[in-house]
């Protein structure tokens, strides 16, 4: 493991991602403090740090894009104080967010670190990532790298801003298409007669389907506070998202008929897909 530089690191938003985070950073790195306007925190000590990581939630708002509001609040708070750090955008952002915080703070050393983990086992996949994403310039994303002392087997992915903001975006539809690739499966088995364990256990044999877990029948739709909101960004985004539209419909046909009485036919246990689905919402 590479030395770690001594630089001072600043977190916003001590949620899921930046709670993890700001634990791993404690335990690697000296000169570490957090930022949450729930709680007793001093923003100025974040002004003395020489790379803030922003990890403020983005919620969907009224018109089903991201709100990156949050985002936007805590780069103005940055560049009114005149920050001369890296800033490093962790938190998930809507299509096209990063050229317009470019052109809106020239003077901030702006660089979008979109963050991969599964909040179950936050800490964990942010100790052990198996990729990180950066756009900025060669110099920052450099600097970047040098915190993630501990992520020595992670993939590094250098690209621009548009291409990282759609990746993260693009990662979770994927997840989302999967879902409910399985649900339309497991539908078409229970109508024509088959077992969609069996033809699924098929399907997950094929040594290019990477993880079984999105295609395992009577799990339910996909849910989570990421997941939905993503694939919603990335079809307002597009004029052509044909197949992610269908998705997302398969997904909330796929909730309806589990409020029915029909699940009970379909699993043998209501409770029992009850119990299942929590273990989907979270991927």
């Amino acid at each position: 493991m590479k030395k770690p530089k001594n630089q001072g690191i600043g977190i916003v938003g001590l949620g899921s991602v930046g709670a993890a985070l700001k634990h791993t950073c404690d335990f690697y790195h000296q000169d570490v403090c957090g930022y949450d306007i729930r709680g007793n925190h001093n923003w100025t000590k974040i002004l003395d740090c020489d790379i803030v990581f922003v990890c403020v939630p983005t919620p969907e708002d009224k018109n089903r894009r991201l709100d990156c509001s949050a985002v936007d609040n805590v780069l103005e708070r940055l560049s009114n104080k005149g920050f001369r750090g890296i800033v490093a955008i962790k938190s998930t952002l809507r299509v096209g967010f990063m050229e317009q915080a470019r052109l809106r703070y020239p003077w901030l050393r702006l660089v979008y670190c979109p963050e991969f983990l599964r909040e179950k086992s936050r800490l964990q996949w942010t100790i052990c990532p198996d990729r990180i994403v950066l756009a900025g310039s060669r110099e920052d994303t450099e600097a970047i790298l040098d915190v993630f002392t501990w992520a020595e087997n992670a993939e590094i992915l250098l690209m621009s801003d548009r291409s990282a903001e759609v990746a993260k975006l693009a990662h979770n539809a994927y997840i989302a298409t999967k879902v409910s690739f399985t649900n339309e499966i497991e539908r078409i088995c229970n109508e024509i007669g088959a077992n969609p364990e069996d033809v699924m256990d098929v399907v997950t044999a094929d040594r290019r389907v990477i993880s079984r877990e999105h295609l395992r029948p009577y799990l339910g739709p996909y849910e989570g506070k990421c997941v939905p909101k993503d694939i919603r960004e990335l079809i307002a985004a597009s004029k052509s998202a044909v197949l992610l539209k269908a998705v997302e419909k398969v997904n909330e046909r796929t909730k309806k008929e589990i409020r029915s009485d029909k699940i009970s036919s379909l699993s043998g246990s209501v409770l029992k897909q009850e119990a299942l689905l929590d273990s989907r919402s979270t991927y």
